[in-house]
């Protein structure tokens, strides 16, 4: 029975350990979703939107090649005069951090060692907005938040990040 055990307490320490970024979504119901059949994946403008200027470019084209490939994987066609238009933000949060270490001894009638640390954290932000070509309404929305430490680096670590995201919008057939 011990040796079953060990390994069970293992894998749910390791299960527990591993994170998953969360994925918002958000879809307005005056729109028939299924009735998109076009789309054009238009990047962030840096004189429209300064705070994109500090993005990795590389990262943005991997979120571009990402959406454009997903969506056409999921049988939409890729359009001058499209249904919909995709755009995607990638923001930064900076914010302050604060670890504790309590000590481990006692001294002199009180616990000694207090220890804070307070750090910087470069929380990143990726939006995806589907918005209807014709009357520029959002149509669906995802929202995704990740530490810069995590962002995705490789095409595939986006790819699987779009895919997550892009799987919600459930018109597909």
């Amino acid at each position: 029975m011990k040796s079953i055990l060990l390994p069970l307490v293992l894998l749910f320490i390791a299960i527990g350990c591993t994170t998953t970024l969360k994925i918002d979504t958000d879809a307005d119901n005056t729109y028939r979703l299924s009735s998109y059949k076009s789309f054009t994946v238009e990047t962030p403008d840096l004189k429209e939107h300064p705070s994109q200027i500090s993005i990795n470019p590389i990262l943005l084209q991997r979120v571009f090649r990402s959406i454009e490939q997903n969506l056409i994987n999921r049988g939409l066609q890729k359009s001058s005069e499209p249904d919909m238009v995709v755009r995607f933000f990638i923001a930064t949060q900076r914010e302050v951090e604060r670890s504790r270490s309590y000590g481990s001894w006692y001294r002199r009638g009180y616990l000694d060692d207090l220890d804070q640390r307070f750090y910087r954290v470069d929380n990143d932000a990726l939006t995806i907005r589907f918005h209807d070509a014709k009357t520029d309404d959002v149509i669906w929305y995802a929202f995704s938040r990740f530490k810069r430490s995590q962002s995705p680096k490789a095409q595939e670590e986006v790819d699987s990040l779009i895919d997550e995201a892009i799987s919600r919008f459930n018109s597909f057939p």
